[in-house]
């Protein structure tokens, strides 16, 4: 798999409109010595991870906490409910239920490159509660940003080496999104995929579009609502067949 990771730096070269996977970046344009913090709570009919539902297609809930400094260093924690296990980690009878709740902790640093160029590298460390047998891996991760106007495309990788908590395999994720604001409208659009590499265990295709409209509430600026429709590559089995999502999310 190794030999995959020239691609991927390639991919986010050259890639004219792709995304983030899960947002880790941090705000850009903190004043140099000082800190951010920003936190989000988003209820969900359906979390999908890379296009497989981890709650069971039941509703879920999640929270995020972020701090980044002036120099453009960042670090945080998201943590969402689940339910059952992911359908693709099944392909392994040695793996087991993930529990009932995954933790998402971050660190890593953004800038801008100039030109309408932002980088974003670090590292996630899963951390799943109440998993059953060995369930908590790191995932370094990269990516390049473009902003011209209202678009903003992104292009990225993700690569776990080898670790217990994933088969002792390597796991690569490619990634990319197109985000599209409207000029003096509150309103959002997304466009995603990813295709996600696994070792013996198999590797599939997953998309995304989105919509979501920001709301005008007296004293929650942050406030916003979206419907995505997510899909795989996989077979339409329940957990990682199409769905549609619809969530609420207030950032502060």
């Amino acid at each position: 798999m190794l030999r995959q990771i020239f691609p991927a730096v390639a991919l986010i070269a050259a890639a004219p409109a792709w995304a983030q996977d899960e947002a880790t970046e941090a705000p850009l344009g903190v004043a140099p010595g000082g800190i951010d913090v920003r936190a989000e709570f988003e209820l969900m009919t359906d979390y999908r991870f890379r296009g497989i539902s981890r709650s069971d297609e039941d509703p879920a809930a999640q929270a995020t906490v972020n701090l980044t400094h002036g120099s453009g260093i960042y670090a945080g924690a998201r943590g969402t409910t689940l339910k059952g296990t992911d359908s693709f980690r099944q392909r392994d009878p040695g793996f087991g239920d993930l529990g009932d709740a995954q933790f998402d902790l971050y660190v890593g640093y953004g800038g801008r490159l100039g030109g309408g160029f932002e980088v974003d590298a670090g590292a996630l460390y899963y951390v799943f509660a109440g998993g059953e047998g060995p369930t908590d891996y790191v995932e370094p991760y990269a990516s390049l940003s473009y902003l011209i106007g209202p678009l903003y495309a992104t292009a990225g990788a993700k690569y776990a080496p080898s670790q217990e908590a994933i088969g002792d395999e390597e796991m690569l994720y490619l990634f990319g999104q197109l985000d599209v604001t409207i000029p003096f409208r509150p309103w959002s659009f997304t466009a995603s995929a990813g295709r996600q590499d696994w070792g013996r265990f198999g590797d599939y295709w997953t998309w995304t579009l989105g919509v979501e409209h920001h709301l005008r509430i007296g004293g929650l600026s942050g406030a916003r609502v979206g419907l995505r429709y997510v899909d795989t590559g996989l077979a339409g089995t329940p957990g990682q067949d199409a769905a549609l999502a619809l969530y609420g999310r207030l950032s502060f």
